[in-house]
């Protein structure tokens, strides 16, 4: 009994020698030049409709997008292809809060505990902030064990305080979003933590660093006041 095969393709074949004996081709030459003049005509017909597509279909235009980016921004545009760079606090003014938390406080700057800085109202990102303490990981402790855990407010008041590793690791992670979304809004305010040359490359060496051994490590962390460039 014959077996049927378990895949049945386009092209009908057969493995079986004896089946390809049982019904010979008939007239071999006709059937040869019948299927060579259909692909000739199929070669023909397609490059006379390449050739006719090529001289119906226009030359693509610059898409409406690129041609308001080019002339709403023509020169952030000419350095970008001229390889300078942008700096995002041209053009803005700085506040700040001061050098205590007693000055922080009267010029009505708020504790951003993503930055553990004292930042200016207007530069105050709850958003991320509320992300940042999403994480498990976040926590801060006034000794090196990490067994006495701070309150907020007792952040605030601290010259430093300590940290896990994985901590860290997560305020470096989150700031990368916050710079993000500033630059990608274009906010009229911005922190001089997001800003700082220093602080990004630090984060990002930090985190090429870390290995997973570290996490629960103690790391210290230092309070400080942080700066706003404000576009008027």
């Amino acid at each position: 009994m014959a077996s049927t095969p378990e895949y049945q393709p386009f092209l009908k074949y057969s493995d079986d020698p004896a089946a390809e004996e049982t019904s010979p081709p008939q007239h071999p030459v006709k059937r040869r030049t019948t299927v060579l003049s259909h692909v000739l005509v199929f070669v023909v017909t397609s490059l006379a409709w390449v050739f006719v597509v090529f001289l119906i279909v226009p030359s693509p235009l610059p898409t409406s997008s690129t041609q308001v980016s080019a002339s709403t921004h023509p020169t952030i545009l000419e350095n970008h292809l001229a390889g300078i760079r942008h700096n995002v606090t041209s053009g803005k003014r700085l506040i700040n809060c001061g050098n205590s938390t007693e000055e922080a406080k009267a010029q009505g700057c708020k504790y951003d505990i993503l930055l553990n800085h004292w930042v200016p109202g207007p530069c105050f990102d709850k958003e991320s902030v509320d992300e940042y303490r999403d994480d498990n990981s976040w926590g801060a402790f006034s000794d090196i064990n990490m067994t006495h855990r701070l309150t907020i407010d007792e952040m605030s008041n601290r010259d430093f305080y300590w940290t896990s590793i994985r901590d860290h690791i997560n305020h470096c992670a989150i700031m990368w979003r916050r710079q993000f979304y500033v630059l990608f809004d274009e906010r009229r305010a911005m922190d001089t933590v997001v800003t700082s040359p220093g602080h990004t490359e630090h984060c990002s060496q930090y985190l090429m660093d870390v290995t997973e051994g570290m996490f629960k490590e103690p790391t210290k962390t230092m309070r400080g006041f942080a700066g706003c460039w404000i576009k008027d």
